[in-house]
């Protein structure tokens, strides 16, 4: 009985970390490096603070950070476009856009 529980725990163990490895691969195979300018920062005809960015390297949204007085810094998210697109995003009423990055998806 103690044999067969040491092989299922062996088992077990390296089918385990077969796909630690197998995610870790996928995981690392995916990440792109962007390549981010042209930021602009407006706003629009309703009062709302907005902002879009342009980057290359792979799929992209905006993400920018906001801050709301009375309720602190948040984040917005843009469209998302393919590189060499703009995305663009926008804050809440009475809030200014802070920075503005892309964030690869």
């Amino acid at each position: 009985m103690r044999k067969r529980f040491a092989v299922f725990a062996l088992a077990t163990a390296v089918a385990g970390a077969g796909f630690v490895g197998i995610s870790s691969t996928s995981a690392s195979a995916t990440t792109t490096a962007l390549s981010c300018g042209n930021k602009q920062f407006f706003t629009g005809s309703g009062g709302h603070a907005g902002a879009s960015i342009r980057c290359t390297g792979g799929p992209f949204v905006a993400d920018v950070t906001c801050f709301k007085p009375g309720y602190g810094r948040y984040h917005h998210y843009g469209n998302r476009v393919e590189s060499g697109g703009t995305s663009t995003v926008w804050c809440d009423l009475n809030a200014t856009a802070e920075n503005v990055t892309g964030l690869a998806s």
